[in-house]
């Protein structure tokens, strides 16, 4: 097959770029300059001459703390965008593959949540991603939704990369200790969507929606320390409350998500976090 990969300079577009001599398929990344999913114009201008078989969406606004006032343009890109590959999708007989986030959640709830529950975003970058999840939700076409949480990577700013180099500047660090979620490595969230394009029915046989991160769960705290632990850091590190940073953006408390339907659906073996984090840092970074 022919995969386009869309935002391919970001940190999961990046992922697919370093992984793709692996697979038997061909790749076409593109990014904001060449391919700009919030330009009906734009998407028919460079598909003009192709043929893609799936495209895989890994363009996003993502700055959870700019969306708050730069709103259209979050929304831009996280709906707008969205609803024009499901268009282009429908009318050409293209798979589509999107990426969402569990700040679709309200993080009320201490158990793992399912793909179904709890879908009440607590501010407007998560109110941007889940309205993109609608178009999918309502589309005919063969398309997917992942949520995924928590995502590093080598490749640009991510939790893991910003603790690591505040520890080689020799900073204190105060990271909190009341918000819980799942890591995701990104490089396993890409191995992953090639194991499911090679599924043999339709993607959306079962479900829209799916959820996907590194099993097991932990806080911001936790997380900060074994990556510290992992690289050999000897910085302190404090345990505080959310309410320290006073961030007027609200976030999820818990986002601790159900990767069964995921896994039970595509087959799929997903590392524990703290296994993946210690491949990454290990091998990705020393």
């Amino acid at each position: 097959m022919r995969l386009l990969i869309t935002g391919s300079k970001g940190q999961l577009g990046q992922e697919f770029y370093r992984i793709k001599s692996l697979s038997k398929h061909k790749f076409l990344f593109t990014d904001y300059n060449q391919f700009n999913i919030c330009s009906i114009d734009s998407i028919n201008s460079y598909m003009s001459d192709l043929k893609v078989d799936c495209i895989i969406n890994c363009a996003a606004y993502t700055d959870v703390r700019k969306a708050e006032f730069e709103r259209e343009k979050a929304f831009d890109v996280n709906s707008n965008g969205v609803k024009n590959l499901v268009a282009y999708c429908e009318k050409n007989q293209i798979r589509l593959i999107h990426f969402s986030t569990d700040y679709v959640y309200n993080g009320d709830k201490i158990k793992p949540i399912l793909e179904e529950e709890f879908v009440d975003p607590q501010n407007y970058y998560g109110f941007s991603k889940r309205e993109g999840e609608k178009h999918i939700e309502n589309s005919k076409s063969e398309s997917i939704v992942i949520r995924t949480s928590w995502l590093y990577s080598k490749y640009g700013n991510n939790f893991v990369n910003t603790i690591i180099d505040k520890s080689k500047n020799g900073e204190n660090l105060k990271v909190i200790n009341d918000q819980f979620g799942c890591p995701t490595y990104a490089k396993d969230l890409a191995e992953a969507v090639m194991q499911i394009i090679d599924s043999k029915d339709r993607l959306d046989r079962e479900a829209k929606v799916f959820n996907y991160s590194n099993e097991g769960s932990t806080s911001w705290f936790n997380f900060a320390k074994k990556i510290l632990l992992l690289y050999g850091s000897d910085s302190k590190i404090e345990p505080v409350n959310s309410k320290f940073f006073k961030d007027e953006v609200k976030r999820p408390k818990f986002s601790i998500t159900s990767k069964q339907k995921i896994i039970d659906t595509f087959n799929l073996e997903i590392n524990n976090w703290d296994s993946s984090l210690t491949n990454y840092i290990i091998n990705d970074l020393k």
